[in-house]
Protein backbone atom coordinates (compact mmCIF):
# COMPACT_ATOMS: atom_id res chain seq x y z
CA UNK A 1 0.00 0.00 0.00
CA UNK A 2 1.38 3.63 -0.69
CA UNK A 3 1.47 5.93 1.32
CA UNK A 4 -0.79 9.04 -0.03
CA UNK A 5 0.73 12.46 1.20
CA UNK A 6 -2.25 14.23 0.07
CA UNK A 7 -4.60 12.04 2.21
CA UNK A 8 -1.78 12.94 4.70
CA UNK A 9 -1.67 16.32 4.19
CA UNK A 10 -5.67 16.37 4.92
CA UNK A 11 -5.53 15.01 7.78
CA UNK A 12 -2.90 17.12 9.45
CA UNK A 13 -4.53 20.25 7.90
CA UNK A 14 -8.10 18.67 9.66
CA UNK A 15 -6.43 18.27 13.05
CA UNK A 16 -5.09 21.98 13.37
CA UNK A 17 -8.25 23.25 12.01
CA UNK A 18 -10.24 21.28 15.07
CA UNK A 19 -7.60 22.00 17.45
CA UNK A 20 -7.81 25.51 16.10
CA UNK A 21 -11.64 25.54 16.86
CA UNK A 22 -12.12 23.64 20.23
CA UNK A 23 -9.68 26.36 21.56
CA UNK A 24 -11.62 29.36 20.69
CA UNK A 25 -15.11 27.56 20.99
CA UNK A 26 -14.68 25.10 23.86
CA UNK A 27 -12.20 25.66 26.12
CA UNK A 28 -12.49 29.27 26.57
CA UNK A 29 -16.31 29.26 27.36
CA UNK A 30 -15.04 26.20 30.03
CA UNK A 31 -12.32 28.53 31.73
CA UNK A 32 -15.63 31.48 32.08
CA UNK A 33 -17.48 28.52 33.69
CA UNK A 34 -14.74 27.29 36.04
CA UNK A 35 -13.77 30.87 37.08
CA UNK A 36 -17.42 31.89 37.65
CA UNK A 37 -17.82 28.74 39.81
CA UNK A 38 -14.58 29.61 41.80
CA UNK A 39 -15.89 32.86 42.35
CA UNK A 40 -19.15 31.36 43.67
CA UNK A 41 -17.39 29.51 46.15
CA UNK A 42 -15.17 32.26 47.38
CA UNK A 43 -18.44 34.30 47.79
CA UNK A 44 -19.91 31.33 50.35
CA UNK A 45 -16.42 31.22 52.24
CA UNK A 46 -16.81 35.41 53.00
CA UNK A 47 -20.78 34.51 54.13
CA UNK A 48 -19.45 31.46 56.13
CA UNK A 49 -16.80 33.99 57.55
CA UNK A 50 -19.40 36.48 57.98
CA UNK A 51 -21.52 34.27 59.60
CA UNK A 52 -18.40 33.49 62.39
CA UNK A 53 -17.91 37.49 63.05
CA UNK A 54 -21.73 37.62 63.70
CA UNK A 55 -22.07 34.81 66.29
CA UNK A 56 -18.31 36.38 67.79
CA UNK A 57 -20.49 39.80 68.24
CA UNK A 58 -23.87 37.63 69.76
CA UNK A 59 -21.16 36.08 72.44
CA UNK A 60 -19.86 39.77 73.21
CA UNK A 61 -23.70 41.59 73.26
CA UNK A 62 -23.98 38.33 76.00
CA UNK A 63 -21.55 39.21 78.36
CA UNK A 64 -22.05 42.61 77.96
CA UNK A 65 -25.77 41.50 79.41
CA UNK A 66 -24.23 39.39 81.98
CA UNK A 67 -22.26 42.08 83.78
CA UNK A 68 -25.21 44.86 83.80
CA UNK A 69 -26.69 41.91 85.43
CA UNK A 70 -24.40 41.02 87.97
CA UNK A 71 -23.76 44.99 88.74
CA UNK A 72 -27.56 45.20 89.09
CA UNK A 73 -28.06 41.60 90.90
CA UNK A 74 -25.02 41.18 92.26
CA UNK A 75 -26.39 38.84 95.24
CA UNK A 76 -28.66 36.65 93.37
CA UNK A 77 -25.83 36.03 90.45
CA UNK A 78 -23.50 35.31 93.29
CA UNK A 79 -26.03 32.32 94.58
CA UNK A 80 -26.13 31.09 91.02
CA UNK A 81 -23.29 31.81 89.32
CA UNK A 82 -22.27 28.00 88.80
CA UNK A 83 -25.11 27.16 87.09
CA UNK A 84 -25.64 30.19 84.71
CA UNK A 85 -22.21 30.01 83.98
CA UNK A 86 -22.72 26.19 82.95
CA UNK A 87 -25.43 27.11 80.62
CA UNK A 88 -24.14 29.77 79.27
CA UNK A 89 -20.74 27.60 77.95
CA UNK A 90 -23.80 25.16 77.05
CA UNK A 91 -25.43 27.58 74.67
CA UNK A 92 -22.32 28.70 73.35
CA UNK A 93 -21.07 25.24 72.85
CA UNK A 94 -24.42 24.54 70.82
CA UNK A 95 -23.92 27.40 69.01
CA UNK A 96 -20.25 26.82 68.08
CA UNK A 97 -21.70 22.90 66.76
CA UNK A 98 -24.07 24.29 64.79
CA UNK A 99 -22.47 26.96 62.96
CA UNK A 100 -19.54 24.21 62.49
CA UNK A 101 -22.22 22.04 61.17
CA UNK A 102 -23.86 24.71 58.56
CA UNK A 103 -20.28 25.28 57.38
CA UNK A 104 -19.31 22.08 56.67
CA UNK A 105 -22.55 21.34 55.01
CA UNK A 106 -21.99 24.09 53.08
CA UNK A 107 -18.91 23.24 52.00
CA UNK A 108 -19.51 20.05 51.23
CA UNK A 109 -22.19 20.97 48.66
CA UNK A 110 -20.20 23.46 47.06
CA UNK A 111 -17.81 20.69 46.45
CA UNK A 112 -20.57 18.49 45.66
CA UNK A 113 -21.79 20.95 42.97
CA UNK A 114 -18.27 21.83 41.68
CA UNK A 115 -17.79 18.46 41.08
CA UNK A 116 -21.11 17.67 39.09
CA UNK A 117 -20.19 20.64 37.14
CA UNK A 118 -16.74 20.12 35.76
CA UNK A 119 -17.78 16.51 35.05
CA UNK A 120 -20.70 17.66 33.07
CA UNK A 121 -18.51 20.43 31.02
CA UNK A 122 -16.14 17.43 30.68
CA UNK A 123 -18.69 15.33 28.96
CA UNK A 124 -20.50 18.31 26.83
CA UNK A 125 -16.48 18.82 25.64
CA UNK A 126 -16.34 15.50 24.11
CA UNK A 127 -19.76 15.48 23.18
CA UNK A 128 -19.26 18.83 21.25
CA UNK A 129 -15.55 17.49 20.21
CA UNK A 130 -16.98 14.27 18.22
CA UNK A 131 -19.39 16.10 16.93
CA UNK A 132 -16.62 19.11 15.34
CA UNK A 133 -14.73 15.86 14.46
CA UNK A 134 -17.32 14.40 12.69
CA UNK A 135 -18.59 16.88 10.45
CA UNK A 136 -15.04 17.73 9.48
CA UNK A 137 -14.64 14.21 8.67
CA UNK A 138 -17.92 14.16 6.46
CA UNK A 139 -16.37 17.62 4.36
CA UNK A 140 -13.52 15.50 3.72
CA UNK A 141 -15.00 12.07 2.72
CA UNK A 142 -14.88 11.13 -0.38
CA UNK A 143 -15.13 7.30 -2.25
CA UNK A 144 -11.47 7.81 -2.61
CA UNK A 145 -11.15 7.35 1.26
CA UNK A 146 -12.58 3.96 1.76
CA UNK A 147 -9.93 2.27 -0.09
CA UNK A 148 -7.31 3.21 2.82
CA UNK A 149 -10.17 1.32 5.15
CA UNK A 150 -10.53 -1.61 2.80
CA UNK A 151 -6.68 -2.45 2.54
CA UNK A 152 -6.69 -2.60 6.80
CA UNK A 153 -9.36 -4.84 6.68
CA UNK A 154 -7.66 -7.18 4.65
CA UNK A 155 -4.52 -6.81 6.42
CA UNK A 156 -6.39 -7.14 9.47
CA UNK A 157 -7.95 -10.63 8.11
CA UNK A 158 -3.78 -11.60 6.67
CA UNK A 159 -2.83 -11.12 10.13
CA UNK A 160 -5.04 -13.37 12.00
CA UNK A 161 -4.26 -16.91 13.20
CA UNK A 162 -5.16 -19.84 11.82
CA UNK A 163 -7.90 -21.01 14.23
CA UNK A 164 -9.61 -17.24 14.53
CA UNK A 165 -9.72 -16.94 10.91
CA UNK A 166 -11.15 -20.53 10.70
CA UNK A 167 -13.66 -19.42 13.12
CA UNK A 168 -14.37 -15.92 11.38
CA UNK A 169 -14.71 -17.46 8.16
CA UNK A 170 -17.85 -20.30 9.58
CA UNK A 171 -20.88 -20.64 7.84
CA UNK A 172 -19.79 -18.49 4.86
CA UNK A 173 -21.12 -21.31 2.38
CA UNK A 174 -24.97 -21.05 4.02
CA UNK A 175 -24.99 -17.31 3.45
CA UNK A 176 -23.14 -13.95 1.72
CA UNK A 177 -20.52 -11.60 3.07
CA UNK A 178 -22.07 -8.14 3.12
CA UNK A 179 -19.23 -5.61 2.22
CA UNK A 180 -20.86 -2.26 3.11
CA UNK A 181 -18.78 1.18 2.66
CA UNK A 182 -19.60 4.55 3.49
CA UNK A 183 -19.90 5.09 -0.50
CA UNK A 184 -21.86 3.12 -3.47
CA UNK A 185 -19.30 1.00 -5.32
CA UNK A 186 -20.22 0.84 -9.18
CA UNK A 187 -20.60 -1.94 -10.80
CA UNK A 188 -17.61 -2.28 -12.88
CA UNK A 189 -15.48 -1.13 -10.04
CA UNK A 190 -17.07 -4.53 -7.22
CA UNK A 191 -14.63 -6.92 -9.21
CA UNK A 192 -11.62 -4.56 -7.53
CA UNK A 193 -13.27 -5.17 -3.96
CA UNK A 194 -14.63 -8.68 -4.53
CA UNK A 195 -11.61 -10.44 -6.02
CA UNK A 196 -8.91 -9.63 -3.39
CA UNK A 197 -11.66 -10.51 -0.57
CA UNK A 198 -12.68 -13.64 -1.93
CA UNK A 199 -9.06 -15.11 -2.52
CA UNK A 200 -8.82 -14.61 1.79
CA UNK A 201 -11.84 -15.83 2.62
CA UNK A 202 -12.45 -18.77 0.16
CA UNK A 203 -15.63 -17.69 -1.62
CA UNK A 204 -16.82 -15.13 -3.48
CA UNK A 205 -20.46 -14.73 -2.32
CA UNK A 206 -20.29 -11.01 -1.26
CA UNK A 207 -23.03 -9.00 -1.48
CA UNK A 208 -22.26 -5.06 -1.87
CA UNK A 209 -24.24 -2.24 0.52
CA UNK A 210 -23.99 1.58 1.15
CA UNK A 211 -24.18 3.23 4.12
CA UNK A 212 -23.32 6.79 4.74
CA UNK A 213 -23.53 6.79 8.30
CA UNK A 214 -20.01 5.32 8.16
CA UNK A 215 -18.88 8.44 6.81
CA UNK A 216 -15.47 6.76 5.40
CA UNK A 217 -14.70 3.17 5.47
CA UNK A 218 -15.94 -0.24 5.08
CA UNK A 219 -17.75 -2.86 7.34
CA UNK A 220 -17.42 -6.66 6.66
CA UNK A 221 -20.40 -8.52 8.45
CA UNK A 222 -19.51 -12.51 8.51
CA UNK A 223 -22.15 -14.81 10.31
CA UNK A 224 -21.13 -14.75 13.73
CA UNK A 225 -19.38 -11.15 13.72
CA UNK A 226 -18.90 -7.57 11.82
CA UNK A 227 -15.24 -6.29 11.09
CA UNK A 228 -15.02 -1.71 11.38
CA UNK A 229 -12.95 -0.33 9.54
CA UNK A 230 -14.14 3.67 9.37
CA UNK A 231 -15.28 7.24 10.62
CA UNK A 232 -17.85 6.44 12.29
CA UNK A 233 -16.46 3.24 14.49
CA UNK A 234 -13.45 5.38 15.12
CA UNK A 235 -14.71 8.15 16.50
CA UNK A 236 -17.62 5.79 18.33
CA UNK A 237 -14.59 4.13 20.12
CA UNK A 238 -13.21 7.26 20.88
CA UNK A 239 -16.62 8.87 22.78
CA UNK A 240 -16.82 5.79 24.70
CA UNK A 241 -12.92 5.65 25.93
CA UNK A 242 -13.41 9.39 27.03
CA UNK A 243 -16.86 9.31 28.15
CA UNK A 244 -16.69 5.89 30.15
CA UNK A 245 -15.54 6.63 33.16
CA UNK A 246 -18.02 9.44 33.49
CA UNK A 247 -21.02 7.51 32.45
CA UNK A 248 -20.07 5.29 35.22
CA UNK A 249 -19.59 8.18 38.16
CA UNK A 250 -22.90 9.65 36.55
Amino acid sequence: MNFNWWTFALQTANFLILVWLLQHFLFKPVRAMVARRREEISRALTEASAEREAAGRLKQEMQIQRSQMESERQTLLEEQSSQLSAQRQAILEQARVEAEKLKSRALEQLKEERAAATDELFQESVRLAIELAEGLLRDLAAPSLDHPFFARALDYIDRLPATERSILFAKLDSGPLILTTAHPIRIEEQAKWRDPLAKRIGVDKIRFGADPALISGVKLEFAHSILNFNWRDALDAAKKELLGPHERLS
